[in-house]
């Protein structure tokens, strides 16, 4: 027995042994870090006893069987006990040893007076980094068209979680752009950069509800929550609230709100709540659906008529529904029409909830509309204070600033919108249109035909598609382009189809030709009738309030023969642009000349 204890220590197994124990714990310590401070799945550290208790026998057996040589790894069998170097090989291992217990002792030393008395602050800094991302809850009604509900229920949630202090939410932008994707939930975080996910669904059967939601941790894909509710839909905000609070719970972050605190109900009205969801959806997606969605609008405002949020939908509604709308209770609607309407509604909105981008965005589009361009910016400068990730008010102002010249700005501000409503052709098509009318064509064709992979009965890609090949000289083409969709809704269809049949016979419409300039887009109408047609068709819309300004700021070529004209001149004051641009700053195209005159080119 005491020659098998001298022929350990004489093949070194006893200090393999402690060097192998000594650096086994400082490898736990450092691993144990890593796995906290990179967000490590929880198997990783268990995986890490696994290996290094497998790894001790194997490195003992390895000591006593084998022995280091000058020549390499050989059995100890076979040398001589005169040449072996074992003693030299265990002043080294005793070297390691002693390296390994100084690192040990070191971080004991700093875990406890460099960590240990800041641990509070290492916890909150934790706690800031809790981060969480809302995808879009599904829509399991029996009613696809129930869609508008799980997203507005969404759009609640987050906006609700985004109130919690210490809780860093994704941006709507982020989390939308995954719905309907059929992807791990892990995946997801990792690419939104969040901790958390939040997923859920909902039923909506009449007044009953049902909602499910799950929270996931990112790391591992664990559940630490789920929840079902089954409700009255007149419960709808209690439920909102109980989910934040929940998650609250199940993160260990506290909310520092009272409940009622988390989710203001802007309406005890859910039959109004209800329909404000649906008319809001509608006016997202724009096209013919706005009728509807002024409809739909009133009839909640009959139902709650203090229904701040309502208002405000139903005066953005009012003023975009003339460009997507050609009859409207027996009538083409101007935007003259609906601006007494707008303004009561805007103003009704504002004095309801005031503290809402929308109410503001509302004001704004009414300022728009009225050519009060200074007025507009600033309404809408204070939704974006409110709500900088609203693509509504992005999309707004983006049109905005393509009326009053300044393209770039609002190409910048048409993408972001579509970043934030990636699966919404309209919010695509606001830069689109930007890029149009600064005479990116092709760019502008990209965006469009993105819009059409979205919907392909998107009736107003359809016509710039057309536009750019009749700015391009293709006016066969152009039919080609209208004739592909038979089926998309275009209400100003034949008009398009007489123009470019008069295009490609080389003739000129004799008659009605207001009608033309209500219907045709700028490039077409120069197309048909020159530069003086153009000049004429850029008073009458303006005159009759179809679209203010509309055909004025374009970057065509041959918008520098109608800006050479006096009557673009005497346009761009009369309807207030020379007076902003004299404010905010002159677009390229126009410059002052002192302080009373100006010249375009």
């Amino acid at each position: 027995m005491n020659n098998f204890f001298a022929e350990l220590k004489r093949r070194n197994v006893v200090r393999v042994a402690i060097a192998y124990a000594v650096v086994s714990w400082v490898v736990i310590q450092i691993g144990d870090i890593a796995a906290d401070n990179l967000a490590f799945p929880e198997w990783f550290m268990p995986m890490v006893f696994v290996v290094l208790g497998l790894g001790f026998p194997i490195v003992l057996i390895f000591s006593w069987a084998y022995e280091v040589t000058p020549e390499g790894v050989m059995k100890t069998e076979e040398v001589d006990a005169s040449e072996s170097i074992t003693h030299g090989t265990g002043q080294k291992i005793n070297k390691l040893i002693i390296g390994g217990l100084v690192l040990a002792v070191g971080f004991l030393l700093y875990d406890k007076f460099m960590i240990g008395p800041n641990q509070p602050i290492v916890e909150e800094a934790e706690a800031a980094r809790t981060s969480i991302a809302v995808l879009p809850f599904v829509n399991m009604s029996s009613d696809p068209e129930q869609e508008y509900f799980s997203d507005g229920i969404t759009e609640e949630l987050l906006n609700t979680l985004a109130k919690v202090p210490g809780l860093l939410v994704a941006a709507r932008t982020s989390a939308f752009s995954y719905k309907g994707q059929n992807k791990d939930v892990r995946e997801i975080g990792r690419e939104l950069g969040v901790t958390m996910i939040l997923e859920g669904s909902v039923r909506k059967a009449g007044n009953d509800l049902r909602i499910t939601a799950q929270l996931i941790r990112v790391s591992d894909g664990f559940h630490l929550w789920s929840e079902t509710y089954d409700r009255k839909l007149e419960n709808v905000f209690a439920i909102q609230e109980e989910i934040a609070f929940a998650i609250g719970d199940a993160l260990k972050t506290p909310l520092g709100l009272a409940p009622g605190g988390l989710v203001t109900s802007r309406t005890r009205n859910m039959a109004a709540y209800d329909l404000y969801l649906k008319g809001l959806g509608q006016l997202k997606q724009r096209g013919p659906g706005l009728a509807e969605g002024v409809v739909t609008l009133r009839q909640a405002l009959e139902l709650d008529p203090n229904f701040g949020p309502a208002w405000a939908v139903l005066a953005i509604t009012y003023q975009v529904l003339p460009t997507y709308v050609t009859m409207f209770e027996g009538q083409r609607p101007t935007s003259k029409k609906f601006n007494i309407l707008a303004e009561e509604a805007a103003a009704r909105a504002l004095a309801l909830d005031p503290g809402t981008a929308l109410a503001h965005q509302a004001m704004g589009t009414f300022y728009r509309t009225n050519m009060r361009w200074a007025e507009a910016e600033d309404e809408y400068l204070k939704a974006l204070a409110i709500d900088p990730q609203s693509a509504s008010v992005l999309e707004d102002y983006n049109e905005f600033l393509d009326l009053v010249g300044f393209w770039d700005k609002s190409i910048e501000y048409g993408l972001l919108a579509a970043r934030l409503e990636p699966f919404r052709p309209v919010f695509h098509a606001a830069a689109g249109y930007s890029y149009l009318s600064s005479n990116r064509l092709a760019e502008a064709e990209e965006v469009f035909d993105h819009v059409l992979t979205l919907d392909p009965t998107f009736a107003n890609a359809i016509l710039v598609k057309a536009e750019i090949r009749v700015l391009e000289g293709n006016y066969q083409g152009a039919l080609a382009v209208i004739n592909a969709c038979p089926d998309c809704v275009m209400p100003d269809r034949e008009i398009w189809l007489e123009a470019l049949t008069h295009l490609i016979n080389g003739t000129q419409p004799s008659e009605n030709q207001e009608a033309y300039y209500q219907a045709l887009n700028s490039g077409v109408i120069f197309a048909l009738f020159g530069k003086d047609g153009m000049l004429e068709a850029m008073e009458f819309i303006t005159d009759e309030g179809y679209t203010p300004a509309g055909y004025t700021q374009f970057d065509y070529p041959f918008m520098t023969e109608v800006r050479a004209d006096p009557r673009y001149k005497a346009l761009v004051q009369r309807i207030g642009l020379v007076d902003y641009w004299r404010q905010r700053g002159w677009p390229k195209y126009c410059q002052p000349i002192g302080d009373d005159d100006f010249e375009c080119d």
